[in-house]
């Protein structure tokens, strides 16, 4: 193939990319947008935050609940939406109860995670989320390797005042 074919081919195939590309973004908003109204439907989680993550058919929640039961529920609820292939549920107890000041702190100790880990440049298919209750960090979301994963952890390790760290980033298929 000479130069000007190959320019040509790739000329045709760049927006055909792109347009895959674009197609899996528009389904994964589709499907995280069928499963946050089927939770809001069930009220299930109630006002509780849940960090909500869609790539593929995998649909992450991630946060703090008051009981396991909320946890599961909300788990077979995202189960039950058509176009999900897989769950996996974050959703973790809340350790004991939390005063203003705690919720204040943890508000700081997520601040410094986030700077941290933007800092520490996971790459750009890294999307990391971070939720603290009473000094423990949560990660979620998606990243391409084992590697990333355990990296994240160790940065957020090494922050002042986190209590514990759980790891519950998924690493893509």
């Amino acid at each position: 193939m000479n130069f000007l074919t190959t320019v040509a081919a790739s000329a045709l195939l760049l927006p055909a990319l792109a347009f895959g590309q674009m197609e899996e973004v528009m389904d994964n908003t589709a499907l995280q947008a069928k499963v946050k109204t089927k939770l809001m439907t069930e009220d299930i989680i109630g006002g509780t935050a849940v960090n909500l993550e869609t790539e593929d058919g995998v649909v992450q929640l991630g946060g703090f609940v008051d009981d396991e039961a909320h946890a599961k529920r909300a788990g077979e609820i995202v189960a039950g939406v058509e176009g999900v292939r897989k769950v996996d549920n974050q959703l973790h107890i809340k350790s004991g109860d939390r005063t203003a000041g705690q919720a204040i702190d943890d508000g700081m100790i997520t601040t410094k995670v986030k700077a941290k880990l933007a800092e520490a440049d996971l790459g750009t298919a890294a999307s990391v989320n971070v939720d603290t209750y009473n000094g423990v960090v949560l990660l979620t979301g998606f990243v391409d390797t084992a590697e990333t994963k355990s990296l994240a952890e160790k940065y957020v390790s090494e922050q002042d005042d986190v209590k514990d760290v759980i790891n519950g980033i998924y690493v893509r298929d």
